[in-house]
């Protein structure tokens, strides 16, 4: 088998870190390279990075798991496989690895013995049968994701913003008679919680579009609020609402870390985030399951560690989107933000709780 450049695989992405911000599988690509080339610190790096993306993913993990095997922390590393197996069972790498754990682990000197010879990536997540093929395909793939890119961003500002991937909006874009009145004259009727100006009132529905065609509901739905609650026009408001009715929902694996709003921010401004979806990690207190079936609780945000609570948040899940947890382990919950008496909280869709009992990064 030929030899595996991973350090010009690393040099390629890395010099495309800027175009890639908010993508798993750059991530997790950069991540896998540094690890086949013996770098464990920025292995761990863009692994973390990754992990803040999408949390549920055995390649990443695997990854995560195989930096702890190679310094011996065994036990962490298993809390990692046992993670892996939890949503994939028939994972054959995981379950290779822990029979080395159980059997050889302990000894550290065969660890050393495995990474002096090499032997030790079989553990790492897989390549396939060719890693050079594999890595040009990732190569080939991201220079025609820069081309493809840089195609959408040269072609006319109207078909990035109305005719994208996920549709035509060509029957939403403003005339021009909105666009140059976009302000409405008369406040009397409803509460206006911003004031914006012509132009601001523009780039807030041309900004709600491109990152609803761009796949970032939530910052689409930001965008959207703001103008819902500002002294836009009811023609423009109108055509808001049928934008927001378009937005989906939004899983884990799809929460982009950078469009998953801290409470504080959310804290700051309850109008400008109400519906955004966020996955916030804590420990919850006085959990129960109502006689409609459905299962509340209350989320110390920040109480992961034991060490400081953002503030606590009431979360509701109904029955359907409800599923068990252990009340003594620290829990991450994605939920739409609501408000009730003045207060955050969330309305509950999922549930990640780590088999470890510990979120590690």
């Amino acid at each position: 088998m030929r030899r595996r450049k991973f350090g010009t695989a690393i040099r390629f992405l890395e010099s495309y870190i800027a175009n890639y911000k908010g993508s798993f599988e750059y991530y997790l690509a950069l991540g896998t390279s540094c690890l086949y080339a013996g770098d464990e610190g920025n292995a761990g790096k863009y692994y973390k990075i990754a992990r803040e993306i999408r949390i549920n993913n055995s390649e990443l993990l695997l990854g995560q798991a195989a930096i702890f095997l190679r310094r011996g922390e065994t036990s962490k590393a298993l809390s990692y496989y046992l993670d892996i197996l939890n949503i994939d069972p028939g994972n054959e790498t995981a379950r290779d690895a822990m029979e080395f754990i159980r059997f050889k682990g302990n000894d550290f000197n065969e660890i050393q013995r495995l990474k002096q010879n090499g032997k030790i990536e079989r553990f790492y997540p897989p390549l396939g049968i060719n890693p050079d093929i594999i890595r040009n395909c990732v190569l080939i793939g991201l220079a025609l994701g820069i081309i493809i890119s840089l195609v959408i961003v040269l072609r006319p500002r109207e078909d990035v913003k109305w005719n994208g991937d996920r549709g035509n909006l060509s029957n939403l874009e403003l005339t021009n008679g909105e666009q140059r009145n976009a302000v409405a004259q008369d406040l009397a009727a409803g509460t206006v919680h911003y004031i914006l100006d012509n132009d601001t009132v523009n780039q807030c529905y041309e900004d709600a579009v491109m990152y609803y065609q761009n796949q970032r509901d939530n910052p689409a739905r930001v965008q959207i609020n703001r103008l819902l609650n500002s002294n836009a026009t009811a023609s423009i408001k109108q055509k808001a609402y049928i934008l927001q009715s378009y937005l989906s929902e939004i899983t884990f694996d799809k929460l982009k870390s950078e469009d998953n709003y801290t409470y504080s921010q959310v804290d700051s401004d309850h109008v400008l985030y109400n519906g955004c979806y966020v996955a916030w990690t804590g420990t919850i207190a006085d959990p129960k399951t109502n006689d409609d079936g459905s299962w509340q609780c209350k989320l110390l945000v920040g109480y992961h560690e034991g060490k400081h609570v953002d503030d606590i948040v009431p979360v509701i899940f109904t029955p359907e989107n409800f599923s068990p947890v252990n009340p003594d382990r620290p829990i991450r919950i994605l939920g739409v933000v609501t408000e009730q008496n003045g207060r955050i909280t969330l309305s509950g869709r999922s549930i990640y709780q780590p088999v470890s009992g510990k979120f590690q990064d």
